[in-house]
C-alpha cells in the first residue's frame, strides 16, 4: 500500500495580450505598439491552490494475475480577476476599451479505480486487462462580467494602475454535479511471435447536472433571493456509451514492426449553448496504420505513423467574451508523423519527430442574433497547425557534465473561425546545460534562446509567446 499527499499554491499575473490591428490579414497587432505593452490592470490576478490525497494498492495474487486499485482526492480552488478582451474605441482612436471578468471556482473531484491484469491460455496466449472506474465531482462557480468599456487605456502608452470601483453588471453562481461509472477491458491476443490482435471495449455511464442562481448579495455568503423560474435554471444530460478498438500488429522480423489499428471515442462537453442547453457530448472514430524499424540492438529506432480520424458533435467557441459554446456537426483529420531516436553511444542521443495534420471542418454552420447563416465547411479548426517538427540532442561527458540543443517549428495556424487571418509560423532554439555528481543533478534549461517574438494564440487578442526564459533546477536521490 502507498499514500500520496501535495499542496500547492501559485499565484500569477494574467496577461490580456495586444489590440489587434483593424486589419489582421497585414499586421496582426496594431502598428507602432511595443509588443512588451501590458493592458492589464495592477490589480488582476490569478490564484489557486490544489491538494492531492491519494491511497494506492497493488497486490500480486500469482504469476498470472494481478491487481491495481486507487483512490484520490484532489480540491482546486481558482480566484481570478482580469482585463480580458480589448477594442478599439469608437471615440478616441488613441483608447482601448477592456471587459473584465472575475470569478471563483472550487471544484471536489473523487476518482478511484480497480484494474486486474491476468495472463492465461487457450490455444494461444492472452494478456488481458480489465477494470471499473469512477469519477465524481463537484464543482461551484460564481462570477462577475463586466462588459467592454468598462475601463479604457491608452493604445500607445498604457499605463498599468488600479482598476478602481467597477459598477456591477450581473452575477451569478453556477453549480455543476457530474458522475461517471466506468467498464473496460483490453485483451492481447497472440497467436504467434509474428502476429498479434487486439481488442477492447469500453463502457461508460455519464450524468451531468447544471445548476445557475442569478445573485443579488456580492458579500462572502452570496444568498440569493428566494428561488423562481427566472432567478434559477437547471439543466442535466445524461449518456450511456460503448466504445471500442482493435488492431493487428505484424512483426516478421525481431527489428521490424507494423500494425493498423481502429478505434472509437467518447468525450463527456462540459459547457451550454446560446439557449441555455447542455451540449452534446463529443463522439469520434479514428483509423491509423504506423510502423517501427530498429537498427544497431534498438539503439536506432525509426517510427511513423499515418492516420485519420473524425469527431462529431465537436465543442465550439464562437464568442470570447462572455464565452459562448456551440456545437459543428464534423471535424476530419488527416495526416502522418514520424520520429527518429538515437543512441548511438553512452554518452550522445538525438531524437527528432515531424507531423503533418490537415485538419477541417465537415459540417459547421452558425446562425447570428440576426438569423444569418454562416457556412465554415472546408475551414480550419483554431489553433491546429498543419507543420510541427522538433529535435533535441544531449551529449554526456564522463566527469557527469552535459548539455542540450534543441529546436521546434509550429506552422501557421487560423486565428477565427472565419479564417479571415492567421497567425503566422513561428521557430524557437532551446538549451540546456547539466551536471550529475554522487546523488544530486544540477540543471539550467534556456527557452528561446534568441528571445525570438512570436504569437501564440488571438483569443481574444493576440498573446505573444513567452520571451527568453531559465529554469535552475537541482534534484537528488537518496
Amino acid at each position: 500500500m502507498s499514500l500520496f499527499s501535495g499542496k500547492t499554491f501559485d499565484f500569477t499575473k494574467p496577461d490580456a495580450g495586444l489590440p489587434k490591428s483593424k486589419n489582421p490579414k497585414i499586421d496582426l497587432v496594431e502598428p507602432g505598439i511595443s509588443l512588451n505593452n501590458n493592458y492589464n490592470t495592477n490589480d488582476d490576478y490569478l490564484k489557486s491552490n490544489s491538494g492531492n490525497f491519494k491511497i494506492q494498492l497493488d497486490s500480486k495474487f500469482s504469476n498470472i494475475l494481478s491487481m491495481k486499485s486507487f483512490i484520490s482526492y484532489s480540491p482546486q480552488t481558482y480566484y481570478y480577476f482580469a482585463a480580458e478582451d480589448l477594442s478599439h474605441s469608437s471615440i478616441d482612436k488613441n483608447i482601448i476599451e477592456r471587459d473584465h471578468l472575475h470569478f471563483e471556482t472550487k471544484r471536489s473531484p473523487l476518482q478511484g479505480t480497480v484494474e486486474l491484469n491476468w495472463t492465461f491460455r487457450t490455444g494461444f496466449r492472452h494478456k488481458l486487462l480489465s477494470g471499473y472506474e469512477y469519477h465524481w465531482m463537484v464543482s461551484r462557480h460564481r462570477r462577475r462580467y463586466f462588459p467592454q468599456g468598462t475601463t479604457s487605456i491608452n493604445i500607445q502608452y498604457p499605463k498599468i494602475e488600479p482598476v478602481g470601483p467597477l459598477p456591477e453588471n450581473f452575477t451569478d453562481r453556477k453549480t455543476l454535479y457530474q458522475q461517471m461509472h466506468s467498464l473496460y477491458f483490453q485483451d492481447l491476443m497472440e497467436f504467434s511471435e509474428i502476429i498479434k490482435f487486439l481488442l477492447g471495449g469500453r463502457y461508460d455511464s455519464w450524468i451531468r447536472e447544471n445548476r445557475t442562481e442569478k445573485l443579488y448579495d456580492l458579500n462572502d455568503n452570496y444568498v440569493s433571493r428566494p428561488a423562481s423560474s427566472f432567478n434559477r435554471t437547471r439543466t442535466r444530460s445524461d449518456a450511456k456509451v460503448f466504445t471500442y478498438r482493435v488492431g493487428l500488429i505484424y512483426q516478421p522480423l525481431h527489428y521490424y514492426t507494423t500494425y493498423i489499428g481502429y478505434s472509437t471515442a467518447f468525450i463527456p462537453v462540459t459547457f451550454i449553448n446560446t439557449s441555455g442547453k447542455q451540449l452534446k457530448p463529443e463522439m469520434g472514430e479514428q483509423i491509423e496504420i504506423g510502423q517501427r524499424i530498429e537498427f544497431a540492438k534498438g539503439r536506432v529506432q525509426l517510427t511513423g505513423a499515418l492516420f485519420t480520424a473524425k469527431k462529431y458533435d465537436v465543442a465550439v467557441l464562437i464568442n470570447s467574451r462572455p464565452p459562448l459554446y456551440d456545437q459543428a456537426g464534423e471535424l476530419r483529420t488527416n495526416g502522418y508523423e514520424f520520429n527518429i531516436d538515437f543512441h548511438l553511444t553512452k554518452e550522445w542521443s538525438f531524437k527528432s519527430g515531424y507531423a503533418h495534420t490537415i485538419a477541417e471542418w465537415e459540417s459547421f454552420r452558425l446562425t447570428d442574433s440576426k438569423g444569418n447563416e454562416t457556412d465554415y465547411k472546408g475551414n480550419r479548426p483554431i489553433n491546429v497547425p498543419r507543420n510541427t517538427a522538433n529535435f533535441w540532442t544531449t551529449y554526456t561527458f564522463s566527469s557527469g557534465f552535459g548539455f542540450g540543443l534543441g529546436g521546434r517549428y509550429v506552422d501557421s495556424i487560423a486565428a477565427d473561425n472565419a479564417n479571415s487571418f492567421f497567425i503566422p509560423p513561428y521557430g524557437l532554439y532551446d538549451v540546456s546545460v547539466y551536471y550529475k555528481y554522487s546523488y544530486y543533478y544540477f540543471q539550467i534549461n534556456c527557452t528561446n534562446v534568441s528571445n525570438k517574438r512570436y504569437f501564440i494564440s488571438s483569443i481574444p487578442n493576440p498573446t505573444p509567446g513567452p520571451p527568453r526564459q531559465f529554469l535552475f533546477t537541482v534534484s537528488g536521490k537518496f
